[in-house]
């Protein structure tokens, strides 16, 4: 019989002898749970005297052992010796004893150097010689001394018996048989005691892709649950193809190697992209974690199935060890087959869990996925490992299945009847499923394999889970209280009887304040190299005294109640939630840390005390607070008007916690809108506390908006320290400046405009703007194929402060032959902005104005009188000319 098997429930019990009540075989490190007792084959050691094995039985309650004696040793106190070893003033005084002068940088740096690689033999024999040199420094010997305890246990051989009393009751422990590794051992006592082994054990299955192709990179999640009680911790998990053998001395190291060392079909065909082995610290009765595995399809791979095994190593606390257990699942991947026939799993129907002594039925589902069909094909179930010694049984009349023939794609279910041992042990028992079969009209016949496992779990006791954890508030910072909300509930068959929940006191080690060494004299030394000399030594040296000066101190305290709940009862499947009250101490830095709680419970209907510790994480992960810490703009000056104005602003986590994932989406509200080249959503990434980032985004300005401040809305999207998807909103102040406008508000001429006429325009202007116009300009603009011509093209009015009115002249001169009607020129208005707010701007600003030209009458008669005198004196020329030649 194996150490493998977990015995759940009483065992031989003799019916002639109520007192017996355990008989039966202990590997070394195995435990018995024996009414308030543990007992525990410790060792088998071999006594060359008598030449005969000898074993350590260890009769352990509340963790004290009742069989063992025990001797006292003074030895140094590691604390004491730490303290010392982070004092300025010790130290001198220690180089002093060891012979080095303090006065000189150099020998002192060589004590530093002799400190920082001394054993800890070495320096533990300094201090003890630098505390008798010098009394002056007021320490004893006897105040750097601890008294340790350390057991002394008799061994027995075969037919010797132990006893023990416990609360006025008698137990017997006899040794029957002794071999190298274990123990056949009978235990007696109070009849109303029972026996048990203690549950702590793990299962696994992975959740896989359906089908792959070769080539593809795959990634394989391996469920780990602990269905046990107890907690199991420093679990290594490797997925290879071949089981992995571990030793209780190998660790890690060797399972990588025995995976780097396995060879064959299977792993070149699946290759691991980072590691196929991980690691788990601990997981609490019934809890269950992912882990995820990555590997590769190779490129070359023939289709078909390729099994791969889940192998867990881990350990049980058994008393004050640690025992190891292993256990193995098993999986396949099937690589898409385009041709022969080929099976893959389609469907299991199984219980999730069998108990001991039950019938039942498994289906499995087999579907053909190659494009041939599948001919004489034998289906046979058998258990995988040969240690189960008939745990799970299967009917004979159901064990074999055979078909004609399965056409491709076509699914074919097979029923198994199984019966599970009265004497089954509690875990994880693998099964295999050989399928035979000849692809199409091929002569050779194929086989494949596929591997599952029934979790057998013994029943009838109550068992206590921790449903839920939860906090209030979720976030935490160093130095806040909140409320610890624990869900519990009885899942298992009985009602659990007087139960309590006990916050543990949970230490965490924290920095100390330490007094940093100062090499710097060190650099102005006349050798070579002395100043990275001295600063290696300085940082070593430092690094050194922050590790001595760390201190252990409780994480979390109970605030005005007590550490531990009560409850009367707790029925099968009934819940119940525990509030606590704590604080997190101000020194505890970010991070996750663990708060240990006891349960303890009577278990019906025998009232069988129950008691388990489970470790939750508290996590101290701080609040985020993002703002904006810094804002800037280009141009500097925005004004009503302007596009594509740069907003380069920066944010800044001054909250505890971290921001992940950080994106921000500018919101912009009127008068303002997105510029056509700005970016839409910007990524900021990981925020930590402290850290800060820079982002830019544009925006173009309405040429309506009035000038002051404005905040343009910018959302946060991000994810906080716990995963939280979280959003918030950040204002970005935006000023607009105010500018000058200038506006034409009356025109008047000092004459009316008519043909041939020069005419003074005046002009009277506004400033309608927000801003001080500084040397304003009026300056007249006409067409060329209009009838005027600017005498005076210009006039300068000087300074307007808003609302203010100024008068500009322009002189216009009208052509006689202008058709009398309403002509519009235009007026440019220059001015330059208010250079004392340090507006340096030229601004112009055009407008349209009237002249009515009328007809002039009164120039009209005079050209026609003008005309007749023309006329006649034409005439005259000509008689006078007529009559002088006539003469001649």
């Amino acid at each position: 019989i194996l150490g493998l098997l977990i015995i759940m429930s009483s065992i031989n019990l003799a019916v002639a002898e109520e007192e017996l009540l355990f008989e039966g075989y202990l590997n070394k490190g195995d435990s018995i749970l024996v009414g308030p007792l543990v007992v525990v084959l410790q060792d088998v050691r071999k006594d060359y005297v008598e030449n005969e094995y000898k074993a350590m039985i260890l009769i352990m309650k509340d963790n004290k052992v009742l069989n063992m004696g025990y001797a006292s040793l003074e030895v140094p106190n590691p604390d004491k010796i730490q303290e010392l070893l982070t004092n300025t003033t010790f130290l001198y005084a220690m180089a002093e004893t060891l012979g080095y002068n303090t006065t000189n940088p150099i020998e002192l740096a060589q004590f530093y150097f002799w400190l920082n690689n001394a054993t800890q033999e070495e320096v533990v024999d300094a201090v003890f010689k630098t505390v008798e040199e010098h009394p002056e420094l007021g320490i004893s010997k006897e105040d750097l001394l601890m008294t340790i305890t350390y057991p002394n246990i008799e061994l027995i051989g075969e037919n010797e018996t132990i006893e023990v009393e416990v609360d006025g009751e008698k137990v017997t422990i006899t040794a029957l048989q002794i071999y190298p590794n274990g123990a056949r051992i009978s235990i007696s006592g109070p009849s109303e005691w029972k026996a048990s082994m203690i549950p702590a054990y793990l299962t696994a299955w992975a959740e896989t892709p359906k089908k792959v192709r070769p080539g593809d990179e795959i990634t394989l999640k391996i469920h780990i649950k602990n269905e046990g009680a107890l907690k199991a911790k420093f679990i290594t998990v490797v997925v290879s193809p071949t089981p992995v053998s571990f030793a209780s001395s190998g660790g890690g190291a060797e399972a990588l190697a025995q995976v780097a060392s396995q060879s064959g079909v299977v792993q070149s065909v699946l290759l691991p992209v980072d590691s196929a082995v991980k690691y788990i610290e601990y997981l609490d009765g019934k809890e269950e974690k992912v882990i995820e595995f990555k590997f590769k399809v190779n490129e070359n791979v023939d289709p078909g199935i390729y099994p791969l095994y889940i192998s867990l190593a881990y350990h049980v606390q058994m008393g004050e060890n640690l025992q190891m257990l292993q256990g193995f699942d098993y999986f396949s991947i099937t690589v898409i087959r385009e041709g022969e026939a080929t099976f893959e799993i389609e469907n299991i129907e199984k219980p999730e869990t069998v108990h001991p002594g039950e019938d039942f039925e498994i289906t499995v589902g087999l579907r053909n996925l190659g494009l041939e069909p599948a001919k004489e094909v034998l289906v046979d179930l058998s258990p995988s490992l040969e240690f189960q010694n008939g745990a799970i049984l299967i009917d004979n009349t159901t064990k074999q299945h055979f078909t004609y023939v399965v056409n491709t794609n076509r699914v074919t279910e097979y029923k198994f009847r199984l019966h599970v041992s009265e004497d089954a042990s509690t875990g994880s028992y693998p099964m295999r499923l050989k399928v035979s079969y000849y692809s199409g009209d091929s002569k050779d016949q194929r086989e494949q394999t596929f591997d599952f496992s029934i979790q057998v779990v013994r029943r009838n006791q109550a068992f206590i889970e921790i449903e839920s954890v939860e906090m209030d508030p979720k976030a935490i910072e160093p130095g806040d209280e909140f409320v610890l909300k624990v869900k519990v509930k009885n899942v298992g068959d009985e009602t659990a009887r007087a139960f309590s929940l006990r916050i543990e006191p949970s230490e965490v080690n924290v920095p100390g304040e330490v007094t940093k060494v100062d090499l710097s004299a060190l650099q102005s030394l006349p050798i070579q190299g002395s100043q990275s000399m001295s600063e290696n030594l300085q940082l070593a040296l430092n690094q050194l005294m922050e590790q001595l000066a760390k201190e252990n101190i409780n994480a979390f305290l109970p605030l005005e109640e007590d550490n531990i709940k009560y409850l009367s009862e707790l029925s099968p499947g009934e819940e119940k939630v525990l509030e606590f009250h704590l604080k997190a101490n101000e020194r505890l830095e970010n991070g996750i840390y663990p708060l240990k709680i006891s349960l303890e419970y009577l278990s019906t209907p025998n009232d069988e005390r129950l008691t388990d510790e489970r470790l939750i994480g508290v996590p101290i992960l701080g609040r985020e607070h993002i703002i904006v810490s810094r804002v800037s703009t280009s141009p500097s000056r925005i004004l009503a008007g302007t596009n594509n104005v740069e907003i380069n602003f920066e944010v800044e986590n001054i909250g505890s916690g971290s921001a992940r994932y950080v994106i921000l989406k500018p919101m912009p509200e009127d008068p303002f809108e997105l510029s056509e080249t700005s970016e839409q959503i910007i990524n900021i990434g990981t925020l930590r506390q402290g850290d800060s980032a820079k982002a830019t985004f544009k925006v173009n300005v309405k040429e309506g908006a009035r000038g002051g401040t404005y905040e343009i809305p910018v959302k946060i999207e991000y994810k906080d320290s716990s995963g939280n998807t979280k959003e918030d909103v950040i204002k970005i102040p935006i000023i607009v400046n105010e500018k000058p406008k200038i506006s034409v508000e009356k025109i008047t001429f000092d004459k009316t405009p008519m043909q041939g006429e020069e005419v003074l325009v005046y002009i009277k202007v506004k400033n309608i703007g927000g801003e001080q116009a500084e040397n304003v300009i009026i300056e007249g603009v006409v067409k060329a194929d209009q009838p005027f011509t600017l005498s005076k093209r210009s006039d300068y009015i000087g300074t307007l402060d808003p609302g203010k009115e100024g008068e500009g002249v322009l002189e216009l001169s009208i052509a006689n032959n202008a058709i009398p009607k309403d002509y519009t020129i235009q007026v440019r208005i220059r001015a330059v902005g208010d250079k004392e707010s340090g507006d340096d701007n030229v601004y112009v600003f055009e407008e349209s104005i009237t002249i009515p030209v009328k007809e002039n009458t009164r120039t009209k008669s005079n050209l026609r009188a003008f005309g007749v005198l023309v006329g006649i004196l034409a005439l005259v020329v000509i008689l006078w000319t007529y009559w002088k030649g006539k003469k001649e």
